[in-house]
Protein backbone atom coordinates (compact mmCIF):
# COMPACT_ATOMS: atom_id res chain seq x y z
CA UNK A 1 0.00 0.00 0.00
CA UNK A 2 2.70 2.07 0.97
CA UNK A 3 4.84 0.95 -2.33
CA UNK A 4 1.40 2.52 -4.48
CA UNK A 5 0.88 5.67 -2.77
CA UNK A 6 4.43 6.72 -3.16
CA UNK A 7 4.72 5.21 -6.82
CA UNK A 8 1.32 7.14 -7.65
CA UNK A 9 2.51 9.91 -5.60
CA UNK A 10 5.62 10.36 -7.94
CA UNK A 11 4.05 9.48 -11.17
CA UNK A 12 1.38 11.83 -11.00
CA UNK A 13 4.28 14.74 -10.24
CA UNK A 14 6.11 13.53 -13.21
CA UNK A 15 2.85 13.69 -15.15
CA UNK A 16 2.07 16.93 -14.70
CA UNK A 17 5.96 18.32 -15.08
CA UNK A 18 6.03 15.92 -18.49
CA UNK A 19 2.94 17.65 -19.64
CA UNK A 20 3.72 21.15 -18.73
CA UNK A 21 6.95 20.64 -20.44
CA UNK A 22 5.18 19.27 -24.02
CA UNK A 23 3.11 22.37 -23.59
CA UNK A 24 6.05 25.05 -23.21
CA UNK A 25 7.74 23.29 -26.70
CA UNK A 26 4.29 23.84 -28.46
CA UNK A 27 4.18 27.84 -27.13
CA UNK A 28 7.74 27.86 -28.28
CA UNK A 29 6.88 27.03 -31.50
CA UNK A 30 3.62 29.19 -31.90
CA UNK A 31 5.82 31.92 -31.07
CA UNK A 32 9.05 30.87 -33.43
CA UNK A 33 6.06 30.60 -36.37
CA UNK A 34 4.90 34.31 -35.36
CA UNK A 35 8.23 35.54 -36.08
CA UNK A 36 8.90 33.65 -39.34
CA UNK A 37 8.35 34.90 -42.93
CA UNK A 38 4.97 33.73 -42.60
CA UNK A 39 4.37 36.74 -40.53
CA UNK A 40 4.50 40.46 -40.61
CA UNK A 41 7.99 39.99 -39.20
CA UNK A 42 9.30 38.19 -41.36
CA UNK A 43 8.53 40.59 -44.29
CA UNK A 44 10.45 43.35 -42.39
CA UNK A 45 13.42 41.22 -41.97
CA UNK A 46 13.13 40.33 -45.65
CA UNK A 47 13.49 44.16 -46.28
CA UNK A 48 16.23 44.07 -43.28
CA UNK A 49 18.36 41.86 -45.24
CA UNK A 50 18.05 43.99 -48.45
CA UNK A 51 18.08 47.23 -47.06
CA UNK A 52 21.08 49.55 -46.58
CA UNK A 53 22.87 50.76 -43.51
CA UNK A 54 19.97 53.62 -42.46
CA UNK A 55 17.51 51.70 -43.92
CA UNK A 56 18.62 48.82 -41.67
CA UNK A 57 18.60 50.91 -38.60
CA UNK A 58 14.56 51.61 -39.00
CA UNK A 59 13.44 48.02 -39.63
CA UNK A 60 15.80 46.80 -36.42
CA UNK A 61 13.89 48.82 -34.10
CA UNK A 62 10.35 47.88 -35.86
CA UNK A 63 11.51 44.83 -35.47
CA UNK A 64 13.01 44.61 -32.02
CA UNK A 65 9.66 46.69 -30.93
CA UNK A 66 7.41 43.53 -32.53
CA UNK A 67 9.46 40.94 -30.48
CA UNK A 68 9.32 42.95 -27.16
CA UNK A 69 5.57 43.03 -28.26
CA UNK A 70 5.87 39.40 -28.51
CA UNK A 71 7.43 38.91 -24.97
CA UNK A 72 5.79 41.08 -23.37
CA UNK A 73 2.33 38.79 -23.99
CA UNK A 74 4.18 35.52 -23.13
CA UNK A 75 6.04 36.26 -20.23
CA UNK A 76 7.47 32.47 -20.72
CA UNK A 77 9.86 33.52 -23.48
CA UNK A 78 13.12 33.99 -23.04
CA UNK A 79 15.65 34.66 -25.44
CA UNK A 80 14.67 35.23 -29.14
CA UNK A 81 17.73 34.73 -31.55
CA UNK A 82 17.94 35.22 -35.08
CA UNK A 83 20.86 33.25 -36.80
CA UNK A 84 22.73 31.82 -40.08
CA UNK A 85 22.85 28.46 -39.02
CA UNK A 86 26.13 27.86 -41.70
CA UNK A 87 28.14 30.95 -40.63
CA UNK A 88 26.87 31.07 -36.81
CA UNK A 89 26.58 34.71 -37.67
CA UNK A 90 23.91 36.52 -35.75
CA UNK A 91 21.50 38.87 -37.81
CA UNK A 92 21.28 41.39 -35.04
CA UNK A 93 24.50 42.23 -33.15
CA UNK A 94 23.97 40.82 -29.84
CA UNK A 95 26.95 40.74 -27.06
CA UNK A 96 24.13 38.46 -25.48
CA UNK A 97 25.01 35.21 -27.11
CA UNK A 98 27.09 33.03 -25.89
CA UNK A 99 29.68 31.43 -28.35
CA UNK A 100 30.44 28.66 -26.72
CA UNK A 101 27.53 26.89 -27.51
CA UNK A 102 25.37 27.45 -30.58
CA UNK A 103 21.98 25.87 -31.64
CA UNK A 104 22.70 23.54 -33.96
CA UNK A 105 24.96 21.76 -31.05
CA UNK A 106 21.66 21.77 -28.69
CA UNK A 107 20.48 18.23 -27.61
CA UNK A 108 17.22 17.55 -29.96
CA UNK A 109 14.31 16.11 -29.01
CA UNK A 110 12.70 15.32 -32.21
CA UNK A 111 12.38 17.04 -35.47
CA UNK A 112 9.51 18.08 -37.78
CA UNK A 113 9.54 20.08 -40.57
CA UNK A 114 12.83 22.10 -40.41
CA UNK A 115 11.21 22.64 -36.72
CA UNK A 116 13.81 21.22 -33.82
CA UNK A 117 12.83 20.68 -30.20
CA UNK A 118 15.70 20.98 -27.91
CA UNK A 119 16.15 19.05 -24.90
CA UNK A 120 16.80 20.98 -21.25
CA UNK A 121 19.48 22.82 -21.85
CA UNK A 122 21.69 25.74 -20.21
CA UNK A 123 20.55 28.78 -22.04
CA UNK A 124 22.60 30.45 -24.70
CA UNK A 125 22.47 33.77 -22.92
CA UNK A 126 25.94 34.43 -21.00
CA UNK A 127 23.41 36.58 -18.02
CA UNK A 128 22.20 33.62 -17.41
CA UNK A 129 23.04 30.04 -16.44
CA UNK A 130 19.77 28.44 -16.28
CA UNK A 131 18.40 25.30 -17.88
CA UNK A 132 16.07 26.11 -20.32
CA UNK A 133 13.72 24.69 -23.22
CA UNK A 134 14.25 25.82 -26.83
CA UNK A 135 12.69 25.09 -30.55
CA UNK A 136 14.65 25.96 -33.55
CA UNK A 137 12.84 27.36 -36.76
CA UNK A 138 14.28 27.59 -40.39
CA UNK A 139 12.67 30.84 -41.77
CA UNK A 140 12.21 30.82 -45.47
CA UNK A 141 12.96 33.99 -47.11
CA UNK A 142 14.77 33.70 -50.84
CA UNK A 143 18.13 34.18 -50.91
CA UNK A 144 18.93 33.89 -47.31
CA UNK A 145 18.24 29.44 -46.78
CA UNK A 146 20.82 29.58 -43.98
CA UNK A 147 18.22 31.80 -41.81
CA UNK A 148 16.55 30.44 -38.63
CA UNK A 149 15.29 31.82 -35.46
CA UNK A 150 16.23 30.60 -31.78
CA UNK A 151 13.25 31.06 -29.09
CA UNK A 152 14.04 29.53 -25.30
CA UNK A 153 11.72 29.37 -22.45
CA UNK A 154 12.56 31.49 -19.61
CA UNK A 155 14.98 31.26 -17.16
CA UNK A 156 12.94 31.20 -14.39
CA UNK A 157 10.85 28.57 -15.58
CA UNK A 158 11.66 25.39 -15.09
CA UNK A 159 13.27 26.01 -11.89
CA UNK A 160 9.78 27.11 -10.93
CA UNK A 161 8.16 24.51 -12.98
CA UNK A 162 10.37 21.78 -11.71
CA UNK A 163 10.80 23.20 -7.89
CA UNK A 164 7.47 23.44 -7.33
CA UNK A 165 6.38 19.81 -8.31
CA UNK A 166 9.36 18.14 -5.90
CA UNK A 167 8.47 15.07 -4.74
CA UNK A 168 9.95 15.21 -1.48
CA UNK A 169 13.02 12.89 -2.03
CA UNK A 170 16.62 13.33 -3.88
CA UNK A 171 15.14 12.80 -7.67
CA UNK A 172 18.09 13.28 -10.81
CA UNK A 173 15.91 13.58 -13.78
CA UNK A 174 16.28 12.28 -17.79
CA UNK A 175 15.26 13.24 -20.97
CA UNK A 176 15.15 11.04 -24.17
CA UNK A 177 14.34 11.50 -27.52
CA UNK A 178 12.30 9.33 -29.81
CA UNK A 179 14.57 6.82 -30.22
CA UNK A 180 15.08 6.46 -26.12
CA UNK A 181 18.42 8.06 -26.31
CA UNK A 182 18.96 9.90 -23.18
CA UNK A 183 19.75 13.70 -24.13
CA UNK A 184 19.57 14.89 -20.82
CA UNK A 185 20.36 13.58 -17.56
CA UNK A 186 21.15 14.79 -14.14
CA UNK A 187 22.76 11.72 -13.04
CA UNK A 188 25.56 11.26 -15.83
CA UNK A 189 26.98 8.36 -13.66
CA UNK A 190 24.17 6.01 -14.59
CA UNK A 191 22.70 7.48 -17.60
CA UNK A 192 24.96 8.79 -19.66
CA UNK A 193 24.34 11.44 -22.74
CA UNK A 194 23.78 9.53 -25.77
CA UNK A 195 23.19 6.31 -23.93
CA UNK A 196 20.21 4.07 -24.91
CA UNK A 197 17.65 3.30 -21.89
CA UNK A 198 17.85 -0.49 -21.58
CA UNK A 199 14.66 -2.41 -22.95
CA UNK A 200 13.61 -3.70 -19.58
CA UNK A 201 14.18 0.27 -18.99
CA UNK A 202 11.72 1.51 -21.59
CA UNK A 203 8.19 1.79 -21.77
CA UNK A 204 6.82 1.10 -17.99
CA UNK A 205 5.67 3.54 -15.98
CA UNK A 206 7.76 1.99 -13.07
CA UNK A 207 11.03 0.01 -12.92
CA UNK A 208 13.92 -0.75 -11.00
CA UNK A 209 17.55 -0.69 -11.76
CA UNK A 210 20.27 -1.66 -9.45
CA UNK A 211 20.58 1.19 -7.36
CA UNK A 212 17.30 3.13 -8.36
CA UNK A 213 13.58 3.50 -9.15
CA UNK A 214 12.89 5.16 -12.47
CA UNK A 215 9.53 6.19 -13.06
CA UNK A 216 8.60 7.37 -16.37
CA UNK A 217 6.29 9.52 -19.02
CA UNK A 218 6.12 9.44 -22.38
CA UNK A 219 4.68 12.54 -24.34
CA UNK A 220 2.32 12.64 -27.46
CA UNK A 221 5.41 13.17 -29.75
CA UNK A 222 7.21 10.39 -28.39
CA UNK A 223 9.87 11.85 -26.19
CA UNK A 224 10.33 11.06 -22.73
CA UNK A 225 10.69 12.98 -19.02
CA UNK A 226 11.89 10.34 -16.27
CA UNK A 227 12.58 10.44 -12.85
CA UNK A 228 15.57 8.64 -11.12
CA UNK A 229 15.54 8.18 -7.67
CA UNK A 230 17.80 6.31 -5.42
CA UNK A 231 16.82 3.24 -3.10
CA UNK A 232 17.69 4.57 -0.53
CA UNK A 233 15.56 7.94 -0.78
CA UNK A 234 13.26 5.97 -1.77
CA UNK A 235 13.18 3.83 1.13
CA UNK A 236 13.43 7.25 3.40
CA UNK A 237 10.87 8.15 2.38
CA UNK A 238 8.75 4.71 2.54
CA UNK A 239 9.78 4.50 6.42
CA UNK A 240 8.49 7.94 7.06
CA UNK A 241 5.51 7.13 5.71
CA UNK A 242 5.39 4.39 8.22
CA UNK A 243 6.74 6.19 11.12
CA UNK A 244 3.41 8.23 10.03
CA UNK A 245 1.30 5.10 9.63
CA UNK A 246 2.71 3.76 13.36
CA UNK A 247 2.58 7.20 14.83
CA UNK A 248 -1.24 7.79 13.65
CA UNK A 249 -2.25 3.69 14.20
CA UNK A 250 -0.25 4.66 18.21
CA UNK A 251 -2.44 7.54 18.40
CA UNK A 252 -5.48 6.00 17.23
CA UNK A 253 -5.06 2.97 19.47
CA UNK A 254 -4.47 5.74 22.96
CA UNK A 255 -7.92 7.31 21.64
CA UNK A 256 -9.37 4.24 21.32
CA UNK A 257 -8.09 3.11 24.91
CA UNK A 258 -9.22 6.62 25.95
CA UNK A 259 -12.61 6.16 24.53
CA UNK A 260 -12.61 2.74 26.40
CA UNK A 261 -11.93 3.67 29.51
CA UNK A 262 -14.43 6.18 29.67
CA UNK A 263 -16.72 3.41 28.56
CA UNK A 264 -15.44 1.68 31.22
CA UNK A 265 -15.73 4.07 33.62
CA UNK A 266 -19.07 5.74 32.58
CA UNK A 267 -21.00 2.41 31.48
CA UNK A 268 -19.25 -1.20 32.26
CA UNK A 269 -18.36 -0.07 35.60
CA UNK A 270 -21.97 0.99 36.77
CA UNK A 271 -23.32 -1.69 34.74
CA UNK A 272 -21.69 -3.75 37.27
CA UNK A 273 -22.19 -2.15 40.28
CA UNK A 274 -25.99 -2.51 39.01
CA UNK A 275 -25.87 -5.72 38.62
CA UNK A 276 -24.23 -6.72 41.48
CA UNK A 277 -27.44 -5.17 43.23
CA UNK A 278 -29.78 -6.98 41.64
CA UNK A 279 -28.05 -10.09 42.38
CA UNK A 280 -28.06 -8.99 46.23
CA UNK A 281 -31.63 -8.51 45.54
CA UNK A 282 -32.27 -11.77 44.15
CA UNK A 283 -30.92 -13.50 47.25
CA UNK A 284 -32.69 -11.35 49.57
CA UNK A 285 -30.85 -9.03 50.71
CA UNK A 286 -32.69 -5.67 51.06
CA UNK A 287 -30.83 -3.42 53.18
CA UNK A 288 -27.92 -3.59 51.84
CA UNK A 289 -25.98 0.41 50.87
CA UNK A 290 -26.09 1.32 47.43
CA UNK A 291 -23.04 3.02 45.70
CA UNK A 292 -23.64 5.51 43.42
CA UNK A 293 -21.34 6.13 40.61
CA UNK A 294 -22.07 9.56 40.85
CA UNK A 295 -23.11 9.33 37.07
CA UNK A 296 -26.68 11.55 37.02
CA UNK A 297 -28.86 8.24 34.55
CA UNK A 298 -27.11 6.02 36.74
CA UNK A 299 -27.87 7.69 40.60
CA UNK A 300 -31.72 8.20 38.86
CA UNK A 301 -31.91 4.46 38.16
CA UNK A 302 -30.56 3.59 41.11
CA UNK A 303 -32.74 5.98 43.30
CA UNK A 304 -35.69 4.59 41.39
CA UNK A 305 -34.36 0.86 42.33
CA UNK A 306 -34.11 1.91 46.09
CA UNK A 307 -38.00 2.88 45.59
CA UNK A 308 -38.43 -0.52 44.33
CA UNK A 309 -36.61 -2.34 47.20
CA UNK A 310 -38.29 -0.23 49.88
CA UNK A 311 -41.76 -1.47 48.42
CA UNK A 312 -40.76 -4.53 48.41
CA UNK A 313 -40.06 -5.12 51.87
CA UNK A 314 -43.22 -2.52 52.44
CA UNK A 315 -45.30 -5.82 51.05
CA UNK A 316 -42.98 -8.25 52.50
CA UNK A 317 -44.16 -6.56 56.03
CA UNK A 318 -47.63 -6.36 55.09
CA UNK A 319 -47.57 -10.24 53.53
CA UNK A 320 -45.94 -11.03 56.84
CA UNK A 321 -48.65 -9.03 59.16
CA UNK A 322 -51.61 -10.64 56.87
CA UNK A 323 -49.74 -14.23 57.87
CA UNK A 324 -50.01 -13.17 61.66
CA UNK A 325 -53.51 -12.11 61.30
CA UNK A 326 -54.63 -15.33 59.22
CA UNK A 327 -52.83 -17.33 62.03
CA UNK A 328 -54.92 -15.13 64.69
CA UNK A 329 -58.12 -16.19 63.01
CA UNK A 330 -57.59 -19.92 62.83
CA UNK A 331 -56.83 -20.07 66.21
CA UNK A 332 -60.04 -17.77 66.81
CA UNK A 333 -61.61 -20.49 64.42
CA UNK A 334 -60.21 -22.94 66.22
CA UNK A 335 -61.98 -21.56 69.56
CA UNK A 336 -65.23 -21.30 68.93
CA UNK A 337 -64.80 -25.33 67.48
CA UNK A 338 -65.34 -28.56 69.09
CA UNK A 339 -64.42 -32.00 67.76
CA UNK A 340 -66.37 -32.21 64.40
CA UNK A 341 -66.28 -35.53 64.44
CA UNK A 342 -67.86 -35.92 68.22
CA UNK A 343 -70.26 -33.34 67.22
CA UNK A 344 -71.72 -35.52 64.36
CA UNK A 345 -71.69 -38.55 65.86
CA UNK A 346 -73.95 -37.68 69.07
CA UNK A 347 -76.57 -35.68 66.53
CA UNK A 348 -77.00 -38.83 64.19
CA UNK A 349 -77.21 -41.44 67.60
CA UNK A 350 -79.91 -37.98 68.84
CA UNK A 351 -81.39 -38.34 64.98
CA UNK A 352 -81.83 -42.30 64.94
CA UNK A 353 -83.39 -42.01 68.56
CA UNK A 354 -86.07 -39.83 67.65
CA UNK A 355 -86.78 -41.73 64.80
CA UNK A 356 -87.27 -44.78 66.60
CA UNK A 357 -89.56 -42.74 69.16
CA UNK A 358 -91.55 -41.40 66.18
CA UNK A 359 -90.08 -37.39 67.11
CA UNK A 360 -89.87 -36.68 63.63
CA UNK A 361 -89.93 -32.44 64.59
CA UNK A 362 -86.96 -33.31 66.16
CA UNK A 363 -85.60 -35.66 63.41
CA UNK A 364 -85.59 -32.91 61.23
CA UNK A 365 -84.48 -30.20 63.31
CA UNK A 366 -81.28 -32.77 64.02
CA UNK A 367 -80.54 -33.67 60.63
CA UNK A 368 -80.99 -29.51 60.05
CA UNK A 369 -77.94 -28.83 62.29
CA UNK A 370 -76.23 -31.45 61.86
CA UNK A 371 -75.71 -30.72 57.95
CA UNK A 372 -75.55 -26.99 58.88
CA UNK A 373 -72.62 -27.98 61.48
CA UNK A 374 -70.97 -30.27 58.82
CA UNK A 375 -70.93 -27.95 55.80
CA UNK A 376 -69.36 -24.81 58.30
CA UNK A 377 -66.60 -27.43 59.67
CA UNK A 378 -65.44 -28.38 56.52
CA UNK A 379 -61.94 -28.55 55.41
CA UNK A 380 -60.97 -25.96 52.71
CA UNK A 381 -61.63 -21.86 53.01
CA UNK A 382 -63.86 -22.10 49.79
CA UNK A 383 -66.79 -22.64 48.70
CA UNK A 384 -69.22 -21.40 45.95
CA UNK A 385 -72.24 -18.79 46.23
CA UNK A 386 -74.59 -22.10 45.13
CA UNK A 387 -73.24 -24.16 48.01
CA UNK A 388 -72.92 -21.34 50.64
CA UNK A 389 -76.79 -20.43 49.47
CA UNK A 390 -77.98 -24.20 50.20
CA UNK A 391 -76.09 -24.14 53.64
CA UNK A 392 -77.73 -20.73 53.86
CA UNK A 393 -81.74 -21.91 53.21
CA UNK A 394 -80.53 -25.26 56.03
CA UNK A 395 -79.69 -22.67 58.16
CA UNK A 396 -82.95 -20.30 57.66
CA UNK A 397 -85.06 -23.70 58.35
CA UNK A 398 -83.46 -24.87 61.65
CA UNK A 399 -83.95 -21.57 63.03
CA UNK A 400 -87.70 -21.12 61.76
CA UNK A 401 -88.27 -24.24 64.01
CA UNK A 402 -86.19 -22.70 67.23
CA UNK A 403 -87.49 -19.39 67.28
CA UNK A 404 -91.59 -18.53 68.15
CA UNK A 405 -91.38 -15.69 65.81
CA UNK A 406 -92.36 -15.83 62.41
CA UNK A 407 -89.59 -14.14 59.69
CA UNK A 408 -88.87 -14.98 55.85
CA UNK A 409 -85.45 -15.37 54.18
CA UNK A 410 -85.65 -14.12 50.62
CA UNK A 411 -82.42 -15.24 48.14
CA UNK A 412 -82.02 -13.46 45.22
CA UNK A 413 -79.14 -14.81 42.87
CA UNK A 414 -79.12 -16.01 39.17
CA UNK A 415 -78.00 -19.49 38.14
CA UNK A 416 -75.15 -17.46 36.39
CA UNK A 417 -74.09 -16.69 40.15
CA UNK A 418 -74.03 -20.14 41.27
CA UNK A 419 -70.51 -21.64 40.40
CA UNK A 420 -68.47 -18.22 41.19
CA UNK A 421 -66.03 -19.16 44.31
CA UNK A 422 -66.38 -17.10 47.23
CA UNK A 423 -65.05 -18.12 51.17
CA UNK A 424 -67.06 -20.52 52.98
CA UNK A 425 -68.87 -19.76 55.70
CA UNK A 426 -69.91 -15.34 54.57
CA UNK A 427 -73.56 -15.32 54.48
CA UNK A 428 -74.71 -16.95 57.27
CA UNK A 429 -73.02 -14.95 59.97
CA UNK A 430 -74.65 -12.06 58.47
CA UNK A 431 -78.08 -13.40 58.31
CA UNK A 432 -77.84 -14.81 61.90
CA UNK A 433 -76.41 -11.08 62.68
CA UNK A 434 -79.98 -10.29 61.42
CA UNK A 435 -82.07 -12.74 63.36
CA UNK A 436 -80.61 -12.21 66.80
CA UNK A 437 -80.41 -8.12 66.68
CA UNK A 438 -82.23 -6.99 63.46
CA UNK A 439 -85.73 -8.04 63.40
CA UNK A 440 -88.98 -9.05 65.03
CA UNK A 441 -92.16 -11.13 64.59
CA UNK A 442 -92.81 -10.98 60.88
CA UNK A 443 -89.44 -9.98 59.83
CA UNK A 444 -87.28 -10.02 56.70
CA UNK A 445 -84.19 -10.72 55.36
CA UNK A 446 -83.05 -10.00 51.87
CA UNK A 447 -80.27 -11.76 50.45
CA UNK A 448 -79.53 -10.27 46.98
CA UNK A 449 -76.46 -11.65 44.67
CA UNK A 450 -75.22 -10.28 41.56
CA UNK A 451 -72.51 -8.86 39.44
CA UNK A 452 -71.09 -5.91 39.80
CA UNK A 453 -68.57 -4.83 36.73
CA UNK A 454 -67.06 -7.76 34.91
CA UNK A 455 -64.68 -8.93 37.23
CA UNK A 456 -66.38 -8.53 40.69
CA UNK A 457 -69.74 -9.67 42.86
CA UNK A 458 -72.21 -7.87 45.28
CA UNK A 459 -73.57 -9.71 47.88
CA UNK A 460 -76.37 -7.74 49.73
CA UNK A 461 -78.04 -8.66 53.04
CA UNK A 462 -80.85 -6.34 54.57
CA UNK A 463 -83.30 -6.54 56.86
CA UNK A 464 -86.09 -4.77 58.22
CA UNK A 465 -85.02 -4.45 62.02
CA UNK A 466 -84.58 -2.17 64.12
CA UNK A 467 -81.11 -0.37 62.33
CA UNK A 468 -78.15 0.89 63.88
CA UNK A 469 -76.84 4.69 64.25
CA UNK A 470 -72.90 5.76 62.97
CA UNK A 471 -71.46 5.06 66.44
CA UNK A 472 -72.76 1.42 66.65
CA UNK A 473 -71.65 0.53 62.88
CA UNK A 474 -68.29 2.23 63.72
CA UNK A 475 -68.16 -0.38 66.74
CA UNK A 476 -69.18 -3.30 64.71
CA UNK A 477 -66.55 -2.70 62.69
CA UNK A 478 -63.97 -2.62 65.25
CA UNK A 479 -61.30 -4.81 65.42
CA UNK A 480 -61.19 -4.93 69.68
CA UNK A 481 -63.13 -7.63 71.07
CA UNK A 482 -64.29 -4.99 74.09
CA UNK A 483 -66.22 -2.98 71.40
CA UNK A 484 -67.81 -6.19 69.80
CA UNK A 485 -68.76 -7.15 73.30
CA UNK A 486 -70.68 -3.76 73.61
CA UNK A 487 -72.79 -4.01 70.90
CA UNK A 488 -73.44 -7.32 71.27
CA UNK A 489 -72.46 -8.47 68.22
CA UNK A 490 -70.20 -11.25 68.76
CA UNK A 491 -68.01 -12.25 66.15
CA UNK A 492 -70.28 -12.54 63.50
CA UNK A 493 -69.80 -9.62 61.31
CA UNK A 494 -65.96 -8.84 62.49
CA UNK A 495 -65.01 -12.40 61.12
CA UNK A 496 -66.49 -12.03 57.39
CA UNK A 497 -64.57 -8.64 57.55
CA UNK A 498 -61.32 -10.78 58.29
CA UNK A 499 -62.03 -13.63 56.48
CA UNK A 500 -62.41 -11.15 53.20
CA UNK A 501 -59.73 -8.80 54.07
CA UNK A 502 -57.44 -11.39 54.49
CA UNK A 503 -58.18 -13.51 51.22
CA UNK A 504 -58.21 -10.44 48.86
CA UNK A 505 -56.81 -7.80 50.60
CA UNK A 506 -57.84 -4.20 49.24
CA UNK A 507 -59.89 -5.64 46.36
CA UNK A 508 -63.17 -6.50 48.72
CA UNK A 509 -64.90 -4.57 50.84
CA UNK A 510 -67.64 -4.89 53.66
CA UNK A 511 -70.13 -1.79 54.07
CA UNK A 512 -72.80 -1.00 56.85
CA UNK A 513 -75.43 1.48 55.61
CA UNK A 514 -78.11 1.12 58.56
CA UNK A 515 -80.78 4.29 60.10
CA UNK A 516 -82.31 3.72 63.28
CA UNK A 517 -86.44 2.24 63.04
CA UNK A 518 -85.95 1.40 59.34
CA UNK A 519 -83.14 -1.58 58.96
CA UNK A 520 -79.73 -2.42 58.00
CA UNK A 521 -77.97 -2.94 54.47
CA UNK A 522 -74.32 -5.31 54.61
CA UNK A 523 -72.85 -5.38 51.07
CA UNK A 524 -69.86 -7.45 50.48
CA UNK A 525 -67.93 -6.51 47.07
CA UNK A 526 -65.57 -9.74 46.41
CA UNK A 527 -63.69 -10.09 43.21
CA UNK A 528 -63.91 -12.87 40.76
CA UNK A 529 -61.16 -15.33 41.19
CA UNK A 530 -60.55 -19.22 40.96
CA UNK A 531 -58.91 -19.57 44.61
CA UNK A 532 -58.90 -16.79 46.74
CA UNK A 533 -55.09 -15.93 48.29
CA UNK A 534 -54.33 -17.91 51.95
CA UNK A 535 -57.99 -20.25 51.02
Amino acid sequence: MLDNKIVNSVQNQLNYTAFSLEKELKSLNHVAMQLSFEQEVGKDLSRYLASDYYDRFQLEQEIKNYIFLITYTNPNIGLIHYYFSDTKQSVFTDTGISLDLHPDELPKLYSFGGISYHALHPSIDILSDSLVLSVDRRIFIPGYDNLHIYVETSPKLLSQLLGDNQSGMTTAYLMSDTQNRIVYSENVVEFTFGSILSPENSGLPFRKTQNSYLFSEKSSEGWGWTAVIPKVEYDKEKNSWIRQFALIATVTLMAALGFAWMLWRTVYKPLTGFNKEIRLFQVGSLHSPLNYPKIAEFDYVLDRFEEMRQRIRQLLLEVEQNEKMKSRLEVEKLLFQINPHFIHNTLDTVRWLARLNGQEQIERLVSLLNKVLYYNMGKGGTATLGREIACLNDYVALQQIRYDFKFEVDIQAGDELLNVPIPRFILQPLVENSLYHGIGDNGLIIVKAGFQGEDRIRIEVKDSGLGMDVEEIRRVLDSSTEERRKTGMGIGIHYVNRIIKVQYGDRASLTIRSEPGIGTSIVLLIPIIDEPEGA
